[in-house]
């Protein structure tokens, strides 16, 4: 059962613990990348879809970034990078919606990082 955090739930926001942490994360079934941010989308009321043009003109970040939408604020629109921290490790699966997650994982839906 992996570990979903994002803007609605950072691994940053003080809960009186040292961060990152888990304390607000959301437990998921997720099995792939796809699942995850579909659970994450349907939780919290946002919307997460890969961008398709190159974030800021940059050629390099094509196929990496995506829109991150908060539908309970009207629309709010922030540009993520998605991580998974795996036994200490980061990975960057960029827009591979297939990517399959392990029971530990933790998903970052967060900062351009990458």
């Amino acid at each position: 059962m992996p570990f979903l955090c994002g803007p609605k739930n950072s691994r940053y926001t003080y809960t009186g613990t040292p961060c990152p942490h888990l304390d607000l994360a959301l437990r998921s079934d997720a099995r792939t990348l796809g699942d995850a941010i579909r659970e994450y989308e349907t939780h919290f009321n946002v919307q997460v879809t890969p961008m398709l043009e190159a974030f800021d003109g940059d050629l390099e970040n094509s196929g990496k970034y995506f829109e991150f939408t908060d539908l309970s604020t009207g629309g709010a629109r922030q540009a993520v990078d998605i991580h998974v921290v795996r036994n200490n490790e980061e990975i960057c699966p960029k827009q591979e919606l297939s990517f399959v997650l392990f029971a530990d994982d933790v998903v970052e839906l967060g900062d351009l990082a990458c």
